[in-house]
């Protein structure tokens, strides 16, 4: 795009330079100045003079060389003699003169010019008589001048004048110079405006390419993450759909239930696993009944002082009240059962025994519950555990949070986890074997998230 803005400023300026060119005397005064900038550059071996020189040849008549040479750099001080040599065509009383009066005012202008820098090999050299009188005829062609009044064609070099007497010939006055500068300082600060409007509408297209970009990218991100969790919800969805499930599905018990049954397992805890806890409450009621009543002994009332009828009171024996016994019966030597705890397995389902621990700790997640009597019997059959998930309530949370690492490797759900359960419900204790010394998953627990 700054390409394409460079390429309609300049021509923009080649249409204001062909504007300019309209004007006779201004088209002159450019010829003058070309063919004088071309006798410089002519004589100056140096790659920028050739190109400034190579670019003045091909250019047209009309054409400003002080353009070809800022555009080519290098040679500003040229640059600046030359604009000094065209000061007269932007002054609008030069342009509005005759044909003829501006041919002489364009001589009086050279000589004045060739007279100040004659002295310098640059200009005296390569501005030789012939060379001036081609560039005069040149000048004659464009502005022919009065075949009455018209002088002998002479060149600067022919009259040798001084700096002083140019001045009182010249018609032009300090003040029409002034205002020469003061148009080309106008002039100036338009072309610095043009080009701060290309560069500010250029910096503009840059800040809302920058901010469409960004844009389009925030939006382009936000469909990414969208896309990305519906895909992780579906495979949620299709491991939830392939896992096998229970044929049977339990219904869930009831809270009073939930009480009697964790009343039930203490009471078997504390009988032992090979002790029926009924035959044990039946033992204890016939142990109740059989006991022999006990009766209280009569007690005679005291004769009253004034002649009242003595009553007597009955001495029907009256069966005292049988406390029984608040200790359970248990058979002698009767194993129990041993429990203990673990933090929760690696993911290949064995439990450190290094984390083993006798009571439930913050760190505990499983409970572990060993048949005493199958472990003393000293069979050859591996040791087998029944667990089942026990936390503390405080940190279920944190056992929902990082399930895939502490529940999942030893237990398996019934339903899918969602972000609303707060507790775990077991529904089948698992077991484990004890292997090498290490206890090892055998069967997940089942469980249910609520």
């Amino acid at each position: 795009m700054l390409k394409l803005s460079c390429i309609s400023f300049v021509g923009l300026l080649a249409s204001v330079s062909l504007t300019y060119a309209q004007n006779p005397n201004q088209a002159a005064v450019d010829t003058l100045t070309k063919g004088v900038a071309k006798a410089v550059f002519a004589d100056i071996k140096q790659p920028k003079a050739q190109e400034i020189y190579a670019q003045l040849l091909v250019c047209g008549d009309g054409c400003d060389p002080q353009q070809v040479i800022r555009g080519v750099g290098s040679w500003d001080q040229v640059g600046a003699k030359m604009q000094e040599l065209s000061e007269l065509k932007n002054t609008a009383r030069f342009i509005a003169m005759s044909p003829a009066d501006a041919n002489v005012t364009i001589r009086k202008q050279f000589t004045q010019f060739y007279t100040k820098y004659k002295n310098d090999k640059n200009y005296g050299r390569p501005l030789s008589p012939p060379v001036q009188a081609i560039l005069l005829a040149k000048i004659d062609a464009l502005l022919p001048p009065n075949a009455t009044s018209a002088p002998a064609p002479t060149t600067a070099a022919d009259q040798p004048v001084s700096a002083s007497a140019a001045a009182e010939q010249s018609s032009v006055t300090p003040v029409a110079l002034q205002i020469s500068q003061l148009e080309r300082k106008v002039r100036d600060e338009q072309d610095k405006q043009f080009w701060m409007i290309l560069v500010s509408a250029f910096v503009g297209l840059l800040a809302g390419a920058a901010a469409v970009y960004l844009l389009v990218y925030r939006a382009a991100r936000t469909e990414i993450q969208e896309l990305l969790s519906e895909n992780k919800r579906l495979s949620h969805s299709l491991d939830v759909a392939q896992r096998p499930k229970p044929t049977n599905e339990s219904r869930q018990p009831q809270n009073d239930y939930r009480q009697k049954a964790n009343a039930y397992d203490a009471i078997r805890a504390e009988l032992g696993t090979n002790i029926d806890p009924l035959v044990a409450i039946r033992q204890l009621r016939q142990q109740a009944t059989s006991s022999t009543p006990v009766l209280t002994p009569s007690v005679p009332v005291a004769a009253p002082e004034r002649n009242e009828p003595i009553v007597e009171t009955s001495s029907t024996p009256v069966p005292a009240p049988v406390q029984s016994q608040s200790t359970p019966v248990q058979p002698a030597n009767t194993p129990r059962s041993e429990v203990f705890y673990f933090p929760p397995p690696d993911p290949s389902g064995q439990f450190d025994n290094e984390q083993k621990s006798s009571t439930l700790s913050p760190e505990s997640a499983y409970r572990f519950s060993v048949d005493a009597a199958r472990k003393e019997q000293g069979s050859d059959q591996p040791v087998v555990a029944s667990f089942r998930f026990e936390a503390e309530p405080g940190r279920v949370a944190r056992f929902l949070t990082y399930r895939n690492y502490m529940i999942e490797p030893a237990c398996e759900s019934e339903n899918s986890y969602f972000a609303t359960h707060t507790r775990i419900i077991m529904r089948r204790d698992g077991e484990a074997v004890l292997e090498n010394g290490v206890w090892r998953v055998k069967k997940k627990a089942l469980i249910r998230y609520e």
